[in-house]
Order: structure tokens, then sequence, then C-alpha cells
């Protein structure tokens, strides 16, 4: 038996070292074969003397899923997919429930629950943890493999058991897919020429829709902007820059790339290109709030280009990267993590808003979004219009005072780019 597991250890060792990570310095590799001696000894052990007899690609797969695994909730090993004949049309799978997950203290909870969609209407919320989905234990599920399961054909059932903060015991929904319209960004205008706009996600279309919504005014409106990504996860980072540049000074920093490769951390900042927005601005941010849209508001807050009002965002902001493994399956790996401009982590701890208020009801935020509720209902909403049509109110006073009439660059103490800078 030690004979096999000193084979073991050689083996694993040569390949190791093969590839390059054992290090160069001597104490380095030492140190490193040590490890890497007790982790070999461990799976012989497991092997040869589990009540159960397992395959060598249990142990392998799972030491390797619980390292991942072990490093952040994102991480997970992706089995090699299984082969389909090539005559097998694919099924559809374009329904979905409206949900957004990701892990929090070994759970599964909801990071944002989209408007209008099954979800939202069943009455789920941010925050709330699924105990299981479709009878298997939450706990052990990976993030991407619940997403895949929350999607499939519309019509189709999924039921979840839900756990919330006061709830004495879990409670059971079933909910049903449907094929999720398209994400767009909405308006409508409050009262003093003020811009309420409603961003339910940003993603590579999101950009475009706002320039054209913000230059579709009249010249003299909006006199101040209301921008909401309450309940708004997903996105991606140029996407978020994209968004950004439309309000803050050309070449201000966005936000920072920090991993461990050469070009990192790499200075992602605002287009250079465009004519950015001058108005007041205060932005609207909850539990909901997460990814790209963080980024967003860390780029607002920092540059102190917005307002920010509401509750603290999730704190979800990194990059996953998908690498092959030479055996067909994928590791799922955060290679990477977002900062705001004054390098504050957003992952894990969130954003705080400059200005905390209560989260309205859910009924409250849809309501403002379509347009049929009232400010005084969503007290987030009130005080974000009463800040923007403050901060109006005192620029006017001040252009009175000078005699003014030039336009300004946007607010903010970002910093330009240098000349040798380039955009990320």
């Amino acid at each position: 038996m030690r004979v096999a597991r000193r084979s073991a250890v050689l083996v694993l060792a040569a390949t190791l070292a093969g590839m390059g990570v054992l290090g160069s310095d001597g104490a380095g590799k030492a140190e490193t074969y040590q490890a890497l001696t007790l982790y070999a000894e461990a799976l012989s052990v497991i092997h040869d003397q589990y009540v159960d007899e397992l395959p060598w690609t249990k142990l392998v797969g799972d030491g390797i899923r619980g390292a991942v695994q072990g490093l952040d909730a994102d991480g997970t090993l992706l089995p090699r997919a299984p082969s389909k004949p090539p005559t097998e049309p694919a099924a559809p799978a374009d329904g979905d429930v409206g949900l957004t997950v990701a892990r929090r203290d070994e759970r599964l909870s909801v990071v944002a629950v989209r408007d209008g969609m099954p979800a939202r209407i069943a009455g789920l919320r941010s925050g709330d943890q699924i105990v299981t989905l479709d009878g298997t234990d939450a706990r052990g599920l990976a993030v991407m493999k619940a997403a895949d399961r929350l999607r499939g054909r519309p019509g189709t059932e999924v039921t979840l058991t839900i756990i919330r903060s006061g709830w004495a015991e879990p409670r059971p929904f079933t909910l049903t897919r449907v094929k999720a319209p398209a994400l767009a960004v909405s308006d409508r205008s409050l009262s003093d020429g003020i811009l309420y706009v409603r961003m339910p996600m940003i993603n590579d279309a999101t950009a475009g829709e706002l320039k054209h919504l913000l230059e579709s005014t009249p010249p003299e409106q909006p006199s101040g902007i209301v921008l909401d990504v309450r309940n708004a996860p997903g996105g991606n980072v140029q996407a978020a820059r994209a968004v950004a540049s439309l309000f803050l000074a050309p070449g201000c920093l966005v936000t920072w790339i920090d991993g461990r490769t050469s070009r990192q951390p790499l200075e992602v900042r605002a287009a250079t290109t465009t004519d950015p927005q001058t108005r007041p601005m205060a932005v609207l941010v909850d539990r909901g709030t997460a990814s790209a849209a963080e980024v967003l508001v860390g780029a607002l807050q920092d540059s102190g280009r917005a307002v920010i009002v509401g509750s603290k965002t999730f704190g979800d902001a990194s990059a996953q990267s998908v690498i092959p493994l030479s055996d067909g399956s994928e590791l799922s790996l955060t290679t990477a993590r977002y900062l705001t401009p004054k390098r504050h982590a957003i992952t894990g701890t969130g954003i705080a808003p400059d200005l905390v208020v209560n989260s309205p009801p859910p009924t409250a935020v849809r309501a403002a979004a379509n347009g049929t509720g009232s400010s005084e209902a969503d007290p987030q909403l009130d005080v974000a219009f009463q800040v923007v049509k403050a901060a109006r109110i005192l620029e006017h006073r001040r252009k009175a005072g000078d005699g003014s009439t030039r336009v300004e660059e946007p607010r903010g103490g970002c910093v330009p780019a240098p000349a040798h800078v380039q955009n990320g």
C-alpha cells in the first residue's frame, strides 16, 4: 500500500513539475512537494480503506471541486458534457422564472427578482434563501447548475423551498417558467422637470437605449435625473463603462480590475468620445443591485457625480473564467475582482449608499417603474427626488449669482486619464 501511495505521489509531483507549478526556488519546491505528498497520501487512504469502493476519477474530481469551492462561493468543477447524437434536436430552454442567484453564507441566495416575472409575482425578494430546488438540497448546488435548473421550456414548473428572515419555517413556491421579455430602459417625468429612469439590468444595449432616451428630451429637460438600479443584477464591466461614460467626464476612472495577470490591476476609464450629461443626479440602490450595476454605482459615488440613495448593495462584482481541463471537464474560477475608483472592494461587502433609506415594499418599486405609484409610497424615490431638486435649486442660484451661461463639465472629482493610459 505504501508503494502504491508513493507511486501516486511521484506521478502527481512529476506531472505538476512538468506544468511548472512547483516553482523555481528550492524552498518553494520542497514546500509544494510536501503538500502534494500529503494530498496524494490522503487520497490513497480514502481509495484503499473507505467502506465503499470508489473510482479514482470521483476522488480527484471531489478534491478539485472542494478546493475550488473552498476559495469562494462562485467557483466549481463543471463535468464533461455527455455527447449527444448529431441528429438529436436541442430542447428549447428559453423559459425562466426571473431569479438571479448567488451563494452567501453557504446558502443559495436570491440576488434579484426581475420585474413582471413569475418569481416577482409570487412574492420572492432579494435576500431569500433557497433551501431546495425541485427537491434537491440547494446547499451543495453550484450557482451555475442552479441557474440552469431555474431555466427550461416555457410552461414547465420548478418548485423552490424558501426561507426568509422572520419566517419560522421554509415555505414552498411552485413557479411556471415563461419566456422572458427583453429588458429595456424606461423613463417617466417627475415634477419640477426631473426625469426618472429605470434600468432593470446593465447589458450591451443599455447605454445605447439610455443615450437615445436622454437625447430625445427637450434641450432644457431634464433639470435632474433619478437613476433607478434597484434590483438590477448581471451585466458586464464594459456595459457598465458605457453607461458611466454618459455621465462622467472623459477619461474618468470607472473601476479597477484586480487579478493576477501581468496587466492587472487594470484601469477601466470612461470613454473619451462622449458628451456626458451634466444634470444633478441621484441613484437608487438596494440589496438587489449587483454586478455591473455595482461597478456603475461605485464609479458615480467615488467621483462625486451622483448621490447614492437606498440600502446597501448585494456585493458581487467579480469576473469568472471557464477554463477547460484535459479530460473535457471545465473549471469555473474567479480570476478577477472589480474595485471602485478609490479601490474599495465590492464583492462580499457591497456599496453603502450616501443616504440610507429603508426599502419600500416590492409593489412600490414596481409601481415607480411603471409610473403608477407616487414617490410618497416609495420613500427611497422620494428622498432621491428631493436630493436632485435641492441640487438643481443650488445650481440655479449659483448661476444667477455669477451670470454664467456656460455648459459645465460633469460634477465630480474624478482624475482624467493621462495621455499614455488606454481605456480598458
